[in-house]
């Protein structure tokens, strides 16, 4: 025969629920495992950048290709080669599929073309929201705050570029105020070239959409 619960018990539980349902800016290991997210996200996407184009604009062999390209576009049109025209001399394959090609972004995702104030403006207000939703949300929900740290991590490092973002090219033209893209799947029928922080972004609104879509079904688990 099972014993009827006790006060004590009942108060057990009580303080339990609580402690599960507390918010994520109580906690001080929530916060720290956010913090750790947005801060590796961001060094790793700012540090593949700055490696990759200062190794292949750095490399002799590219700087001759492209020197020999902006000979024959002069040759043929009369200009000269574009700034991005260019950058997508300077390119190396890394794995079956995959190379780096350098190239800049003036806009927003897939090249669309936006006002750069605005995409500043709009990328501030996005962590901004971030960082209300995390504060809000259950301090135990780290697949939220994993997801949370990844988009912040991917805004953060784009707005660097929009900010500060300054590309030499051999010769003395200058590229600035620009998103930094390498990752070139082209050969894998993906037609966008991209980068780290693009890559954290779609992680990790993949990861709340999964979570918004599993969501219902736990709720109904815990009702039952």
């Amino acid at each position: 025969m099972c014993a009827a619960p006790t006060d004590a018990d009942a108060a057990h539980t009580a303080r339990s629920a609580v402690h599960s349902s507390r918010r994520a800016f109580r906690s001080p290991a929530a916060i720290a495992a956010f913090l750790l997210v947005t801060a590796a996200g961001l060094a790793a996407d700012l540090l593949s950048k700055h490696y990759v184009f200062q190794s292949l604009l750095g490399d002799p062999q590219l700087q001759l290709r492209y020197q020999q390209m902006r000979q024959i576009v002069r040759h043929r049109q009369g200009t000269d080669l574009t700034g991005a025209e260019g950058l997508q001399q300077f390119t190396r394959p890394v794995a079956p599929g995959v190379k780096f090609t350098l190239s800049t972004n003036p806009g927003v995702v897939f090249g669309l073309g936006m006002n750069r104030k605005l995409i500043g403006a709009a990328t501030i207000v996005t962590v901004l929201l971030l960082l209300y939703l995390f504060a809000v949300s259950n301090s135990k929900d780290w697949q939220i705050h994993l997801a949370m740290g990844l988009i912040a991590a991917g805004a953060l490092g784009n707005l660097y570029d929009r900010l500060f973002c300054q590309v030499h090219l051999p010769g003395g033209e200058l590229i600035q105020n620009q998103v930094r893209d390498f990752i070139n799947c082209s050969a894998l029928h993906y037609p966008w070239i991209f980068n780290v922080a693009d890559a954290l972004l779609v992680i990790g609104m993949g990861i709340l959409a999964v979570r918004w879509v599993l969501r219902p079904t736990r709720q109904t688990k815990a009702n039952r």
